[in-house]
């Protein structure tokens, strides 16, 4: 367990939120981890991996992740983006042709592009047919492939935000056939095993198998406790939500998300990109993004996914700007326990302790280059009214940012960067990223102001 770095009444405010919860919401055992600036710094264990020994959950504890694995499948989709073996908006007819024989019910099926899939708005019914919940009996991949005239798309491409676990079913085809490897060897080659998530697998090996948890189903009605819960391997839906994991290696999936592991997975841009929500919904409180979910509270987005199969329920979560996540896992479904969680535990460290201390994810912005801020440093104006200060920024490089007693203006905040020309700087982030703010001199050298977008700062004093 990780020497906890949460201040001492934070973690007695979480742990006062789960016992809280639990009366209402019994489950058998509950695994939470909290990450900040990537590292699991802190992990909370309630109720037993399983109600025969009773012994309590542990960080290394694995539970099946369920449709986590879809972060994972959108991650290599990216991977083969990145690498031009496909591009997002591409139908899947052009690496699946066989699917030319699915029932366009509502919706053309070249408009389930591998975009659309990645975000639940190719029309794609939620499951193949031949699928059974109950049993639980999932198609293999052959007999996917070999039934694609029961597949159907059932309401117009982006229409409404539809959960598919078959578009990531067919994903995953699409992921073996690019990389001449089945799914479940390549996301090991090129994900799991480089990010050094160790117990992290869709089939556990005998040592990982004793580190499993017990997956259970809630009580009959009229009855109390809980029931066995059946452990059906999902076969040709594996891209979809056959992942296991623990909360030590979610812990470093964030880590990954948040801007840590080798770039040689997916680079910084990419997962930046994941990040952004395509589609948002019409109250603005959710997103969906490339694999991921957004969701907002209050003043805070939370890229978040979780996972529910039988015996198991999970929820990552995390807030880029703040550098912090939660990971929760629970040993029964259904409940919405791991995603309540998460989210409230989440506002609490953030409120409580604050943000992290890393800058985070920087995409591909050049590195700071040491400048003599000094002759740059003061106030300017702008017209019609744009006030802002100029000042040296950590590291190198120079600061736009508002008057103390004004709201952010056009160009501020910001961050600038040597751009090669003397006086010349590129503009990192904000309003004016990649444009160029050129500093003016008079005749004697000094500066008198800066002009950037066509408007003309002057400097003032």
């Amino acid at each position: 367990m990780p020497d906890s770095s949460i201040p001492e009444h934070v973690r007695s405010r979480v742990n006062e939120l789960i016992n809280a919860q639990l009366p209402g919401a019994p489950v058998p055992g509950v695994a939470v981890g909290i990450v900040r600036d990537g590292a699991l710094v802190d992990f909370l264990s309630f109720g037993k991996v399983d109600m025969e020994s009773g012994a309590a959950p542990t960080a290394r504890s694995i539970a099946r992740v369920a449709s986590v694995t879809k972060t994972f499948t959108a991650t290599a989709i990216m991977q083969m983006r990145d690498a031009s073996l496909l591009a997002l908006d591409d139908p899947l007819l052009l690496y699946i042709p066989e699917f030319t024989i699915a029932q366009a019910v509502s919706g053309p099926l070249e408009g389930v592009t591998i975009r659309r899939m990645l975000t639940h708005h190719s029309g794609l019914s939620t499951e193949h047919p031949d699928l059974d919940w109950d049993a639980p009996d999932f198609p293999t991949t052959e007999h996917l492939m070999d039934s694609l005239e029961k597949v159907q798309v059932v309401i117009p491409q982006d229409s409404q935000w539809k959960y598919s676990n078959l578009a990531y079913a067919l994903l995953g085809e699409v992921i073996t056939r690019l990389s001449g490897k089945p799914y479940v060897e390549y996301v090991h080659d090129e994900i799991i095993g480089p990010v050094g998530l160790e117990n992290t697998a869709f089939d556990l090996s005998p040592a990982q198998e004793q580190l499993k948890m017990t997956g259970y189903s809630p009580a009959l009605p009229g009855e109390q406790g809980f029931r066995l819960a059946p452990n059906g391997h999902l076969r040709g839906f594996t891209s979809a939500g056959q992942l296991q994991s623990n909360v030590e290696d979610l812990a470093k999936w964030i880590g990954f998300q948040l801007g840590g592991g080798p770039e040689s997975v997916l680079s910084i841009a990419s997962r930046k990109e994941m990040h952004r929500p395509i589609y948002v919904g019409d109250d603005w409180s959710w997103g969906q993004c490339l694999g991921w979910r957004a969701t907002r509270i209050g003043e805070r987005v939370y890229l978040n996914h979780g996972g529910a199969v039988h015996g198991f329920s999970t929820n990552v979560v995390f807030n880029v700007p703040a550098r912090t996540g939660v990971v929760t896992l629970v040993n029964m479904w259904p409940t919405g326990l791991p995603s309540d969680l998460a989210l409230r535990i989440a506002e609490i460290v953030i409120e409580e302790a604050g943000a992290g201390s890393d800058t985070g994810l920087t995409g591909n912005e050049p590195g700071p280059q040491e400048v003599s801020a000094t002759e740059y440093d003061g106030r300017y104006f702008a017209e019609p009214g744009l006030p802002v200060t100029v000042s040296a920024g950590a590291g190198g490089g120079l600061r736009i940012a508002k008057p103390a007693d004004r709201e952010p203006t056009l160009h501020a905040p910001a961050r600038l960067e040597q751009a090669g020309e003397p006086d010349t700087f590129r503009i990192v982030n904000g309003r004016g990223a990649g444009e160029i703010a050129a500093f003016l001199r008079n005749d004697s050298g000094t500066v008198t102001g800066f002009t950037l977008g066509g408007f003309k700062y002057r400097k003032l004093g």
